[in-house]
């Protein structure tokens, strides 16, 4: 009965369900890729705190030792710390990927380092009290003078505050999406109600409820989501991909970030969902309400 009402209504035109997905499509993008960002950085730093608040590093330098002086000692530090309380576990770090690690400060594009270069010791802690430099330290330099120890709690405190604070940021931008994309919902559907308030109010005439009205604005609403959902999350899933991508050839999978591509893509999917029932709920809000006044306008 009111399908000729419904046609004439210009939100549901074509050309504006076409800007209006469009509007939706830029916007899910967005989001998503900040939904992504969000997850991120609230799993992998967490991850990286959790995996290096209780380790330190040992460094044996080598100096004048002769090459049996300094095994000797490694293995007396070997000894020294696998009799500590706490202790869990003590890993040799590999020399070649050691190597690799300085070519980042020596340039050298090879790995033929001509240096004698130290050991490192990555020692791990059931118990981040346990892990006290400067007891350990102590301990250690009665076998070598020369030893440092290096707690990764010292910096990696820092980096989970600047996670957390990086987090931040992106869920402020988020929120400021979500509230562009409830903007634009409520200024297309009250210029729409202001445009066309008399063929409305012939609709209401006729029977329809405000309820009525207000359902045929959330299913253009819902409709144009949809189809600018799909296109959103279309063009924001390579795009997450390729993030993935760059963090890992970045050197960063210690975050674990490339492990939980499949569960960002699938919070990714969610997204468009979320910014329809926005949009419907805030239609159907915008309309009830400014009918209302509208009505007192008129009146």
């Amino acid at each position: 009965m009111y399908s000729f009402f419904r046609k004439t209504i210009p939100i549901g035109s074509a050309q504006s369900s076409r800007s209006l997905s469009l509007i939706f499509s830029v916007l899910i993008f967005l989001l998503s890729f900040v939904a992504a960002c969000v997850f991120t950085f609230s799993h992998g730093f967490h991850n990286w705190e959790s995996s290096s608040s209780y380790k330190i590093t040992v460094e044996i330098p080598v100096n004048m030792q002769s090459s049996q002086e300094h095994v000797s000692n490694v293995d007396r530090v070997i000894g020294e710390l696998k009799g500590m309380s706490g202790v869990t576990n003590v890993q040799r770090v590999d020399p070649e990927k050691l190597k690799t690690m300085l070519k980042v400060w020596t340039g050298d594009t090879s790995t033929n380092i001509d240096f004698p270069l130290p050991t490192l010791l990555d020692v791990e802690f059931d118990n981040a009290q346990l892990a006290d430099t400067d007891i350990i330290k102590q301990r250690l330099r009665t076998i070598s003078s020369d030893i440092s120890v290096e707690n990764h709690s010292n910096w990696s405190q820092k980096l989970v505050i600047f996670g957390k604070s990086l987090k931040l940021v992106t869920i402020l931008i988020g929120s400021f999406i979500l509230f562009c994309a409830a903007i634009i919902v409520i200024l297309v559907t009250k210029s729409a109600l202001q445009a066309y308030y008399s063929t409305l109010d012939i609709l209401r005439l006729l029977g329809a409820k405000d309820s009525y009205i207000a359902k045929i604005f959330q299913n253009q609403v819902l409709k144009s989501s949809f189809y600018g959902g799909i296109y959103g999350v279309m063009f924001a899933i390579p795009a997450v991909y390729a993030f993935m991508i760059v963090i890992k050839r970045l050197g960063l999978e210690g975050l674990y970030w490339n492990s939980m591509l499949w569960r960002i893509i699938a919070v990714v999917s969610v997204i468009p969902l979320a910014v329809a029932l926005l949009g419907v709920i805030v239609s159907r809000v915008t309309v009830l309400v400014h009918l209302r006044i509208l009505d007192g306008k008129a009146h």
